[in-house]
This record gives C-alpha cells, structure tokens and sequence, in this order.
C-alpha cells in the first residue's frame, strides 16, 4: 500500500507541520489577547516543515525537489490555512516512485494519513513548545496579568521605599 512518507525525517517533519498547522489555526480562532503573535510564529513553523517533508520525500522517491515543479507546487499550497496541508500531503502521496504510480488511488489518501506517525519524542517536544509558547504569549498580552504585574511592580516599588527610610533612619 502506497505511504506518503517513508524516511524518518519526512514522517516527522510532516506529522510536525501537520499539527503546528492545526495549533496555529485553532489558537488563531480563540479570542484570547496575544493570538496573533502565536499565529505569527506557529504558521510559518508549520509551512516550513512541511516543505521540509516534502523535500525529504520527493528527494527519497528519485526527483530532484530543487529542479522539479511538484516541490514548488506542494510549497505554494502549504500557505493555505485549512486545506494546504491536506493538498499538500495529497500531492506528496500521488507522487509515488514509476513503479508505484499505478496503485495509487485517492481514496487511499485519508488512510495513509491515519498511518503517517513521527516519533514520541518529536511529538512530546513539539507539544511542550506550543503549550509553553502559547503560555508565555497569553501571560505577557492577557490584560488580567499586566494588571497583576503593574499592582507587583507598585508593592516592590512601595517596599524598596520603605527599606529606603529604615536605612536611613538607622544611618542617623
């Protein structure tokens, strides 16, 4: 049965690209302050590995991804939000080696996406970096924190005073 990827690499980046496309999407849609900024740097992570995924796998099936217009293509349409990674997995499965072209079917597509699997590891790690940059992004920009940040900096600033005055007073 017909992959779409076969190299290590090419399951990881793409799996990778896949789910950070998800995440960007999903956050994206939240009204949460800070939104943007995740999206900004989650979306051109997930582009950038799946064409990353792409080149491993066109690379591993005998094309030359640099010269050939199938790379380009699947690169083009990795920017669109929900559907890109969908076409460009479609076309990185279509694209098979010349013996395989023949089996290949569309209605196998959405099957070998089910069996298209990374590495735990890789997964774990991808997870905690969206979790911890979607962390870091919302306490900076969520107006409940910079509220509570403002009311620390006043306490710290009302206690270095009051350390300032016992000092003196003991100076004298």
């Amino acid at each position: 049965m017909p992959e779409i990827a076969h190299t290590t690499l090419g399951r990881n980046a793409l799996f990778t690209g896949l789910i950070s496309h998800v995440a960007a999407i999903l956050v994206s849609m939240m009204p949460a302050s800070g939104a943007e900024l995740f999206f900004s740097i989650v979306f051109p992570f997930s582009c950038l590995a799946l064409v990353i995924g792409a080149y491993t796998e066109l690379k591993n099936r005998e094309y030359y991804p640099l010269r050939d217009w199938r790379f380009y293509v699947i690169a083009a349409v990795t920017v669109f939000p929900v559907l890109g990674p969908l076409i460009a997995l479609g076309l990185i499965y279509r694209f098979q080696k010349n013996g395989q072209e023949a089996r290949v079917r569309l209605s196998g597509l959405f099957l070998a996406i089910f069996r298209l699997k990374a590495n735990a590891l890789v997964l774990f790690a991808l997870i905690i970096f969206l979790f911890l940059l979607f962390a870091v992004i919302h306490s900076r920009h969520d107006p409940y924190f910079k509220k509570r940040s403002q009311n620390m900096n006043l306490l710290q600033s009302v206690l270095a005073a009051n350390q300032h005055e016992n000092f003196v007073r003991i100076v004298k």
